[in-house]
């Protein structure tokens, strides 16, 4: 198609069409483009991608706190921890430190305000068993009837380390004490 066609079928002069075609009309409308494709026999689609690192939802941001408000005050905690390891990019959504006079017992958490696939939650843990330099795993989930539903076939998928009781990890860290094992809990 001529630009003199397709101008006339937008309904612009020749010389504006000109323009579209450079990239030198500043405000060059989506009804325009639409308009323009259909015109061409095109249909005009539009998608979005991600695009580098997701900031974490309201619904993980509540639940850090929710956590944090069990930590009694012996345990010190740091947010996003790259794991131990050069160039790795992964982080503990929060790092633990229990603070006592000779004691070192550092645990990982990971926050998760819905569990979407076991499969890819385990995997995911098992690399930070081997990468992630800690005494003890928490999987931090929000407590929704959905997560409930979900958590036991998530501790059998875990295997026997992560059957510790969500009340014995509760004491723990309420207490400051050692946590009794790694485990999966609900806030």
């Amino acid at each position: 198609m001529s630009q003199q066609s397709l101008a006339k079928g937008l309904g612009v002069s020749q010389s504006n069409y000109s323009r579209i075609e450079r990239n030198k009309l500043p405000d060059l409308s989506m009804q325009h483009i639409c308009e323009i494709a259909s015109l061409l026999g095109f249909e005009v689609s539009l998608a979005l991608h991600p695009i580098g690192d997701p900031i974490r939802d309201a619904g993980q941001q509540s639940l850090g706190k929710r956590f944090n408000a069990l930590l009694g005050p012996a345990w010190s905690v740091t947010d996003e921890v790259l794991l131990p390891n050069p160039g790795d990019k992964r982080a503990w959504d929060k790092l633990l430190r229990l603070t006592g006079a000779d004691e070192r017992h550092v645990v990982g958490a990971d926050l998760e305000s819905r569990i979407y696939d076991i499969q890819a939650l385990v995997r995911r843990t098992r690399e930070r068993e081997r990468d992630g330099g800690v005494d003890e795993i928490l999987i931090v989930l929000s407590d929704s009837a959905h997560n409930r539903r979900l958590a036991p076939d998530l501790v059998q998928a875990l295997g026997v380390g992560y059957s510790t009781p969500g009340a014995d990890i509760r004491r723990a860290l309420r207490r400051g004490t050692r946590l009794p094992g790694s485990g999966v809990l609900l806030v």
